[in-house]
């Protein structure tokens, strides 16, 4: 690979993890669509490197390519989001006794450091800081597996609930209930107990899925 090569990956990369939070923080409405002559002139972003971005968002299921017009950013559709957490529902606990039985101190120590910082994000209601630190506290379980391709299922379906979660706090003024529940997971999964993190997920995604439902049929 050439150094322009090199830079111009790293240029598609930086506007897929960009265009990405967009989406995922509900900057960019649900539903919308966006021209590419848009998209470049309001965030700078070159066309070619966007082209390639957005292919790999819709292969994320976050945006679908409208050829020679731009992007449809997907809805939030209530039948996608129970489809995303019955999907869930069938790794989660599994994955939660594999990470239990793989975490170690620095990890535990990340997953209460997020739970810090979504509490001082909570207190301000800065809802979408709460969304990036429930996705990192995933993301630390799902490396912690050990799987590499569970870990890929596991985040893309958590990046796929993030705009569901992030409305329903939103909707709520409130992510205690989230929080709260993942303090009861890491408890469990300091006393190395696999078969109560276990538990506990599934308990934390039934959850998720109850107060999601609610706020779509408000």
């Amino acid at each position: 690979m050439t150094i322009a090569d090199a830079s111009h990956v790293r240029e598609s990369d930086r506007i897929e993890g960009e265009l990405r939070d967009l989406i995922l923080n509900l900057q960019i409405e649900p539903g919308l669509s966006i021209s590419e002559a848009s998209l470049i002139k309001r965030y700078g972003w070159g066309r070619t490197p966007l082209r390639e971005a957005c292919q790999r968002l819709a292969e994320q299921s976050l945006l679908q390519i409208i050829p020679h017009h731009g992007v449809v950013i997907t809805s939030l559709n209530v039948f996608d989001f129970t489809e995303i957490m019955e999907a869930m529902s069938m790794v989660i606990g599994p994955a939660a006794s594999l990470a239990c039985k793989h975490l170690n101190q620095d990890e535990l120590h990340y997953l209460e450091e997020t739970i810090e910082r979504s509490d001082t994000a909570a207190s301000v209601k800065d809802f979408t800081a709460v969304a990036n630190q429930d996705y990192e506290f995933h993301h630390i379980l799902a490396v912690a597996t050990g799987n590499r391709y569970l870990c890929q299922f596991l985040l893309h379906l958590h990046q796929m609930a993030t705009r569901f979660n992030l409305a329903s706090w939103r909707r709520d003024n409130n992510a205690a209930f989230s929080l709260n529940e993942h303090r009861q997971i890491i408890d469990a999964l300091q006393k190395g107990d696999d078969a109560k993190a276990t538990n506990r997920m599934l308990v934390h995604i039934e959850n998720a899925r109850k107060r999601v439902m609610g706020t779509f049929q408000h």
